[in-house]
């Protein structure tokens, strides 16, 4: 956060497959548990802000959101995610003026 723009600063980890959903469903599941230990850890290091999957109108997608130093660290961070194997993750600055993410019936996953 900086003293121009007093948003919280969190980064948008977004990630688009390299092929479409159906396409591309077993190599996913096979990463699922690597993503798990990789969410675990930014979730131990208190850096996950949040994530969820879904689908872009012709991939598959999800979204990571994190805390960092900066974007170099965000960019660092994202390497990490098994799912760059068979897509692509772009990050997003996301200048935060409001959030209330408190979804968090999944988050026995996380521990």
């Amino acid at each position: 956060m900086n003293q121009e723009n007093p948003s919280r600063e969190v980064y948008a980890l977004i990630w688009r497959s390299n092929e479409p959903a159906g396409r591309i469903q077993e190599e996913f599941d096979e990463r699922v548990p690597r993503l798990m230990d990789w969410l675990k850890n930014l979730y131990t290091e208190g850096r996950l802000v949040g994530c969820g999957c879904g689908e872009f109108e012709t991939h598959a997608g999800g979204l990571t959101l994190i805390n960092a130093s900066g974007f170099d660290e965000a960019k660092e961070l994202s390497k990490g995610s098994p799912m760059n194997e068979i897509g692509k993750t772009e990050i997003m600055v996301w200048d935060v003026f409001y959030g209330d993410l408190v979804e968090n019936k999944m988050i026995g996953q996380l521990k």
